[in-house]
């Protein structure tokens, strides 16, 4: 069995051993706050890299995914600084912070609740602001086609689809099982492949991250009608952060009520970094689900 990452947007700035390497680290982190112990090299883990057509289609994402609006919103509408005064390095920073349990905000210093209440207070309103926008899919498409260039690609474009899915079919055979795990666009781009029929997978397990398949602009780009892959012949889990904007509903609507149910859990992120892989994947539950199925192969 082998497990399968597909990464979402704005990976453009890595290369493909760069973006591998900080899964990994974020990966191995939360390996080390479970009770059983695991080496990272018995998972036999792939991930294909597609960031680099971006600049082969000579295009820049726009979108800074801690905002789902242009950086200027912050500035002209709220009195205070909902941003670090010394934010943390982005890409290619070889420091993981531990995501840590949650704990009570009598606990914190007063100025960590301030600055807790504030990211929580940016990520009510990009929450509310998507919740809104998922009312009116074309105002969306709108917004996704501004900010998100990149996914609007994937979901519009057959010729970049295509390249998309050829790096990610490079690292899969249908005589293996898979463990496949996508991460917001990355979620999107493996539900597309995994039910595409000319392909015959066996898929042990399916986990999605930060998925905004919930979303009617991405499910109006789907092909019609919209059921659960037939080589997901195990679970599904879908895991949704409470502070993360993009992904502001669980899959268990229509067109998503599959049966067997897609497995929703409600998780905790960074409050500051609601969005990123950086909190999903070292995350206890979503660990045990990755490792769950190896574990049971060798009982």
């Amino acid at each position: 069995m082998k497990i399968i990452f597909i990464h979402g947007m704005n990976q453009q700035n890595y290369t493909a051993h760069r973006l591998k390497e900080h899964w990994l680290k974020v990966f191995k982190l939360g390996l080390k706050q479970m009770p059983c112990k695991v080496n990272v090299r018995d998972l036999h883990i792939h991930m294909p890299f597609y960031g680099d057509l971006m600049t082969k289609y000579q295009l820049s994402n726009q979108l800074d995914l801690n905002t789902l609006l242009p950086k200027s919103f912050f500035n002209n509408y709220f009195p205070i600084n909902l941003h670090p005064s010394n934010p943390p390095t982005r890409e290619h920073t070889p420091f993981v912070p531990l995501l840590r349990p949650s704990t009570d905000q009598a606990d914190k210093s007063f100025s960590e609740r301030l600055y807790l209440t504030s990211q929580l207070v940016k990520d009510r309103v990009l929450k509310e602001l998507v919740v809104l926008l998922n009312n009116f899919p074309k105002l969306h498409e709108s917004l996704i086609q501004q900010f998100l260039i990149e996914t609007y690609m994937y979901l519009s474009n057959p010729e970049f689809m295509e390249e998309v899915h050829q790096r990610i079919l490079k690292k899969m055979r249908e005589d293996e099982d898979y463990i496949v795990v996508g991460h917001s666009l990355g979620s999107v781009i493996a539900f597309q492949l995994l039910s595409d029929p000319s392909y015959q997978f066996s898929v042990k397990r399916f986990i999605t991250l930060a998925s905004p398949l919930s979303f009617r602009v991405i499910q109006s780009k789907l092909p019609s009608p919209i059921s659960r892959p037939p080589c997901i012949y195990g679970d599904w889990f879908n895991f949704y952060s409470q502070d993360d904007f993009l992904t502001a509903f669980p899959l268990c609507e229509v067109p998503f009520n599959f049966e067997p149910a897609i497995i929703n859990q409600k998780i905790y992120t960074f409050a500051n970094q609601p969005h990123e892989i950086l909190g999903y994947l070292q995350h206890p539950s979503v660990i045990k689900a990755i490792i769950e199925p190896f574990q049971k192969n060798e009982g």
